[in-house]
């Protein structure tokens, strides 16, 4: 991806609030697994 297509993606405010979402549902995964994991480890 060059930096052309990169400033076409980001210029509408829709794909912006949808890489948003996107990195919300990420960050929520990513949260989910470590205190899944940390009760994991600890239950062992």
């Amino acid at each position: 991806m060059n930096n052309d297509d990169f400033e076409k993606y980001y210029e509408s405010q829709e794909a912006n609030e949808d890489s948003k979402s996107d990195a919300n549902v990420i960050l929520f995964l990513v949260i989910v697994s470590v205190i899944a994991m940390t009760y994991w480890v600890a239950g062992q």
